[in-house]
Parts: C-alpha cells; structure tokens; sequence
C-alpha cells in the first residue's frame, strides 16, 4: 500500500516499508527517510527526482541514497 501527494511544497510518501517526506525549496530539497534499516536526511538539488525515478519504491530509494552517500 502506499499512500503519496507531489503536489505540496512538503512531499510525502507512507508505505509498507517505510516514510518518505520532502521538503522543497527555492536552494535544495531535503529528504527524510525513515526505513526497516534507519534513517536518512539528506540535502538534494533543487528538481531531484530520485523518488519518483525509483517509482516510489522505499527499499530502492534508500538504496539509491547509501550509494549516493558514499560517493560523496
């Protein structure tokens, strides 16, 4: 089950794996994911669509972000 809305400044994104919300603004992005294996908090750039791109899929998109972050 998920449960989502894109069309607010704050984003959100419940299901069965976990929470995802998201907070836009005019410099970046914040990404909170609180998931079976933590949490996350990370600064995107402004437009990121790691979550829709992953097809809101939260074991994926934390995935996406520990690569993400160890790249850094």
């Amino acid at each position: 089950m998920k449960i989502l809305s894109e069309r607010l400044p704050i984003k959100y994104l419940f299901s069965d794996y976990g929470v995802c919300l998201g907070i836009d603004t005019h410099r970046c992005s914040y990404l909170f994911l609180l998931h079976r294996g933590g949490w996350v908090l990370q600064r995107r750039p402004v437009g990121d669509r790691v979550v829709e791109d992953l097809d809101y899929h939260i074991p994926d998109i934390a995935l996406a972000l520990h690569d993400d972050s160890i790249r850094r």
